[in-house]
Protein backbone atom coordinates (compact mmCIF):
# COMPACT_ATOMS: atom_id res chain seq x y z
CA UNK A 1 0.00 0.00 0.00
CA UNK A 2 2.86 2.34 0.94
CA UNK A 3 4.57 1.40 -2.19
CA UNK A 4 1.93 2.25 -4.54
CA UNK A 5 1.18 5.55 -2.44
CA UNK A 6 4.98 6.39 -2.92
CA UNK A 7 4.43 5.51 -6.54
CA UNK A 8 1.40 7.33 -7.49
CA UNK A 9 3.14 10.38 -6.03
CA UNK A 10 6.35 10.10 -8.02
CA UNK A 11 3.74 9.89 -11.20
CA UNK A 12 1.81 12.76 -10.19
CA UNK A 13 4.85 14.84 -9.67
CA UNK A 14 6.46 13.92 -12.81
CA UNK A 15 3.11 15.11 -14.99
CA UNK A 16 2.84 17.93 -12.83
CA UNK A 17 6.37 19.09 -13.39
CA UNK A 18 6.02 18.48 -16.83
CA UNK A 19 2.80 20.65 -17.30
CA UNK A 20 4.39 23.25 -15.84
CA UNK A 21 7.38 23.27 -17.64
CA UNK A 22 5.46 22.67 -21.22
CA UNK A 23 3.36 25.86 -20.03
CA UNK A 24 6.51 28.29 -18.82
CA UNK A 25 8.35 27.49 -21.86
CA UNK A 26 9.02 30.99 -23.69
CA UNK A 27 8.38 31.62 -27.35
CA UNK A 28 11.69 30.56 -29.12
CA UNK A 29 13.91 32.89 -28.03
CA UNK A 30 16.69 34.63 -29.77
CA UNK A 31 20.03 36.40 -29.03
CA UNK A 32 20.81 39.06 -30.40
CA UNK A 33 24.47 40.49 -30.02
CA UNK A 34 25.93 44.19 -31.40
CA UNK A 35 27.62 47.30 -30.34
CA UNK A 36 27.08 50.51 -29.29
CA UNK A 37 28.13 53.98 -30.43
CA UNK A 38 30.83 53.76 -27.64
CA UNK A 39 31.92 50.44 -29.26
CA UNK A 40 30.97 48.66 -26.95
CA UNK A 41 29.31 45.51 -26.70
CA UNK A 42 25.51 45.06 -26.13
CA UNK A 43 23.80 41.74 -25.94
CA UNK A 44 19.47 41.14 -25.56
CA UNK A 45 17.49 38.23 -25.84
CA UNK A 46 14.62 38.49 -27.94
CA UNK A 47 11.03 36.66 -28.23
CA UNK A 48 8.07 37.54 -30.19
CA UNK A 49 6.28 40.86 -28.84
CA UNK A 50 9.40 41.35 -26.11
CA UNK A 51 13.12 41.50 -25.52
CA UNK A 52 15.29 41.63 -22.53
CA UNK A 53 18.86 43.41 -22.47
CA UNK A 54 21.53 40.98 -21.18
CA UNK A 55 24.18 42.55 -20.68
CA UNK A 56 26.20 46.46 -22.03
CA UNK A 57 29.27 48.21 -21.49
CA UNK A 58 28.94 52.27 -21.17
CA UNK A 59 31.49 55.05 -20.41
CA UNK A 60 29.57 57.62 -18.03
CA UNK A 61 30.50 61.31 -17.22
CA UNK A 62 30.65 62.21 -13.74
CA UNK A 63 29.55 65.92 -12.36
CA UNK A 64 32.83 66.47 -10.87
CA UNK A 65 34.64 65.37 -13.62
CA UNK A 66 35.44 62.03 -13.45
CA UNK A 67 34.77 59.16 -15.84
CA UNK A 68 32.97 56.25 -14.87
CA UNK A 69 32.73 52.86 -16.84
CA UNK A 70 30.23 50.35 -15.93
CA UNK A 71 28.76 47.03 -17.20
CA UNK A 72 24.96 47.18 -17.21
CA UNK A 73 22.21 43.59 -16.84
CA UNK A 74 19.93 42.28 -15.34
CA UNK A 75 16.92 44.31 -17.17
CA UNK A 76 13.11 43.31 -17.18
CA UNK A 77 11.09 42.15 -20.69
CA UNK A 78 10.29 45.18 -22.37
CA UNK A 79 7.22 45.18 -24.28
CA UNK A 80 7.58 45.72 -27.94
CA UNK A 81 4.22 47.91 -29.52
CA UNK A 82 2.97 46.52 -33.25
CA UNK A 83 4.73 48.21 -35.16
CA UNK A 84 8.06 47.38 -33.48
CA UNK A 85 8.66 50.31 -31.91
CA UNK A 86 9.46 50.52 -27.79
CA UNK A 87 10.02 52.41 -25.12
CA UNK A 88 11.03 51.68 -21.40
CA UNK A 89 12.50 53.07 -18.37
CA UNK A 90 14.00 51.38 -15.52
CA UNK A 91 15.33 51.62 -12.46
CA UNK A 92 17.70 50.16 -10.02
CA UNK A 93 19.10 51.05 -6.65
CA UNK A 94 21.37 54.04 -7.17
CA UNK A 95 20.66 53.56 -11.54
CA UNK A 96 18.16 54.55 -14.03
CA UNK A 97 18.02 53.47 -17.79
CA UNK A 98 16.34 54.53 -20.62
CA UNK A 99 16.02 53.41 -23.91
CA UNK A 100 14.12 53.63 -26.95
CA UNK A 101 13.92 52.71 -30.31
CA UNK A 102 12.68 49.71 -32.69
CA UNK A 103 12.63 45.89 -33.31
CA UNK A 104 11.98 43.55 -36.18
CA UNK A 105 13.33 40.14 -36.85
CA UNK A 106 16.36 41.24 -38.65
CA UNK A 107 17.67 43.96 -35.74
CA UNK A 108 17.38 45.67 -32.52
CA UNK A 109 18.51 49.42 -32.94
CA UNK A 110 17.74 51.72 -30.78
CA UNK A 111 19.16 54.59 -28.12
CA UNK A 112 19.88 54.67 -24.11
CA UNK A 113 20.48 56.56 -22.04
CA UNK A 114 21.80 55.59 -18.46
CA UNK A 115 22.29 57.76 -15.26
CA UNK A 116 24.17 56.76 -11.75
CA UNK A 117 25.12 58.33 -8.64
CA UNK A 118 27.95 57.39 -6.45
CA UNK A 119 27.95 56.72 -2.98
CA UNK A 120 29.72 60.09 -1.90
CA UNK A 121 26.77 61.46 -3.76
CA UNK A 122 28.09 62.41 -7.39
CA UNK A 123 25.97 62.35 -10.32
CA UNK A 124 26.90 60.69 -13.41
CA UNK A 125 25.02 60.10 -16.66
CA UNK A 126 25.75 58.95 -20.04
CA UNK A 127 24.29 60.85 -23.06
CA UNK A 128 21.72 59.41 -25.23
CA UNK A 129 23.81 56.45 -26.98
CA UNK A 130 22.86 54.64 -30.17
CA UNK A 131 22.92 50.50 -30.14
CA UNK A 132 21.95 48.14 -33.29
CA UNK A 133 22.06 44.62 -32.65
CA UNK A 134 21.75 41.34 -34.88
CA UNK A 135 20.78 37.52 -34.38
CA UNK A 136 24.14 35.79 -33.22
Amino acid sequence: MASRLIACGAIACCLVAGSAAASAEPAAAKVFEGKTSQGYRIKAVVREQAFRIHVFDIDLRCRDGSELALIMGGYLWTKVGQRGSFRDAQFGRTDSTYFRGRLNERRLRGRMRVTDRLRDGTRCASRWIRFSATPR
